[in-house]
């Protein structure tokens, strides 16, 4: 973990370079997603994104946290190694470069979009999370905690595989960094929270006791462009493991309605193992979603996908309704075999509770 928290915290240095105008991620609403938003929430929702895939167990007890971790560090310390036995035409060709529409050569399109735009906003959100509320060295807490999100989410994406994984070496040094450095830039922060109404609008997260499964987590964003023809329309775009294109309309002052469709990652197969390497690719499936936010904080969600693990999902956050000085939040899904799965989280918590009807 070492190269990688060196590296993000050192980009990070640049978030707090100068007095910073804005905010322009966080802005410490208490209603919808952002209500819920914290570094413990970050962590949980990015580390442990990858568990929505059917190749993933949600059981806690069944993640190879310890090999990863291990597998991941011996990959990040001697990055060239790897990638000769890859072949660096191949690496830049899947991971770095957009040389190939082939979906089992895509690796590239996550990096640009979760890494580099997705990361890099949460690194700019969770540094005026701790400004905001006054956390001394703001910038060095967020370099952790973005570094913390980082590797976990590559140690649990590893699993039990050992060996060359050139993946979080694109992840990390590529597009991890990239992305802080680049929403450093007042600019850029700017142009994506005015232009593309770039925001987190993550799961919520929520435990499960009887049966040690972490349920309704999940990294997603959203962008909207408003087009220049229709006053009260954007052009919408939802993704995190799923790209859902479509419109979003406003009504009133704060609120919008949005309804999109488009394709959803079911499982992670390798396709490819030569010397000893392996590329994961996904096989996708159809999904289609309504969502209502308030001034671009997530208050509702209601998705349906052919998702092995999860047909219907329905999220209410905190704000929609009150149980007398409390706003919880909710979400109630539906997967495979009928299983029904429901949850609470509140506000400030990191993450709810959540009932399964089986395992």
């Amino acid at each position: 973990m070492l190269p990688m928290l060196l590296l993000i915290i050192a980009a990070s240095s640049r978030l707090g370079a100068q007095e910073r105008p804005g905010p322009y991620y966080y802005h410490g609403r208490t209603f919808g997603s952002e209500a819920l938003y914290n570094p413990a929430s970050l962590i949980i929702n990015g580390g442990f994104d990858i568990l929505q895939s059917a190749t993933h167990s949600r059981d806690l007890g069944t993640i190879q946290f310890g090999i990863g971790a291990k597998n991941l560090w011996r990959n990040l310390r001697d990055p060239f190694t790897q990638i000769n036995k890859y072949g660096w035409k191949r690496f830049i060709g899947n991971e770095v470069f957009p040389l190939s529409a082939k979906i089992d050569q895509a690796q590239y399109f996550p990096n640009y979009t979760l890494h580099l735009l997705g990361g890099g906003m949460e690194s700019r959100m969770m540094h005026e999370w701790y400004v905001a509320h006054e956390v001394p060295m703001p910038t060095l807490f967020t370099g952790l905690t973005i570094a913390a999100y980082h590797f976990v989410n590559e140690a649990v994406e590893n699993a039990s595989y050992r060996g060359p994984n050139v993946d979080p070496i694109a992840d990390v040094y590529l597009f991890d960094v990239g992305g802080v450095l680049l929403f450093s830039s007042d600019a850029v922060a700017e142009f994506f929270s005015t232009t593309f109404q770039l925001n987190d609008w993550s799961g919520q997260p929520a435990y499960n006791p009887t049966f040690n499964t972490l349920e309704n987590q999940g990294q997603n964003f959203v962008m909207k462009y408003k087009l220049p023809f229709a006053e009260r329309m954007s052009l919408f775009y939802y993704f995190g493991d799923s790209g859902l294109l479509g419109l979003s309309f406003l009504s009133g002052e704060r609120d919008c309605i949005s309804v999109g469709g488009g394709f959803v990652e079911k499982t992670l197969r390798n396709v490819d193992s030569t010397n000893g390497t392996r590329t994961l690719s996904i096989e996708m499936g159809l999904i289609g979603g309504v969502f209502y936010d308030r001034e671009n904080s997530l208050m509702a969600s209601l998705i349906v996908s052919d998702r092995i693990n999860e047909k219907i999902k329905l999220n209410i956050y905190p704000g929609v309704f009150h149980i007398g000085p409390v706003s919880p939040g909710i979400f109630v899904s539906l997967g495979k075999g009928d299983q029904l799965i429901a949850g609470m989280t509140i506000r400030y918590s990191p993450a709810g509770l959540a009932y399964r009807s089986s395992p």
